[in-house]
């Protein structure tokens, strides 16, 4: 089953139908992100990444953005709220309102899409957390395999790069994936 929604179904009233509202918005929002539990709260990832986690308390519920800087970046978004670096409080019986939630999901990708390179590892997502780009970097340029994927999710081209010069097979493909064009450097 689903993990989020066997945790949820554990809440009372009114927490339970508050957060199932959140994690229908986030399914909305982040098409083909993972639903999982992390720290033993529901949490949505894209690529292997948390972009938005939530739980119930006894007084409140919590939105969390994975990490401490979104916070402060929508900080006039948030006014109405009780926050801190790494929470959003809400009521138990109010959902956060869909817009928020597009803006903090929104500001989690930019985030992770202005991090450097980890291990010479590159990754780009559209904002509905689907990969953009994946590839990796050698001394500032692209190196190694690199793959491009289109808004919904589809292979769209692939090849391989040498110190920042194309080398080999490069394909293009179809949004059904079939291939289009295939050019040999």
């Amino acid at each position: 089953g689903n993990p989020i929604l066997e945790h949820l179904a554990k809440l009372p009233q009114p927490h339970r139908d508050t957060l199932l509202a959140v994690r229908t918005m986030l399914r909305e929002l982040l098409p083909d992100a993972e639903e999982c539990i992390s720290y033993k709260m529901p949490c949505f990832k894209v690529d292997g990444v948390a972009v938005g986690g939530f739980e119930g308390f006894a007084k409140h519920c919590s939105y969390f953005p994975h990490s401490g800087e979104l916070v402060e970046r929508l900080a006039d978004d948030l006014a109405g709220y009780d926050c801190n670096k790494g929470t959003v409080r809400f009521p138990v019986d109010t959902p956060l309102p869909k817009s928020l939630l597009r803006k903090l999901v929104v500001a989690r990708i930019d985030l992770e899409n202005e991090r450097p390179p980890r291990q010479g590892k590159v990754r780009r997502f559209y904002d509905n957390g689907f990969l953009e780009s994946r590839g990796a970097m050698r001394d500032g340029v692209m190196h190694g395999a690199w793959t491009w994927y289109r808004r919904d999710g589809s292979l769209k081209r692939s090849g391989n790069f040498r110190l920042g010069e194309q080398t080999g097979t490069w394909r293009t493909c179809d949004r059904t994936g079939a291939l289009v064009k295939e050019t040999t450097f």
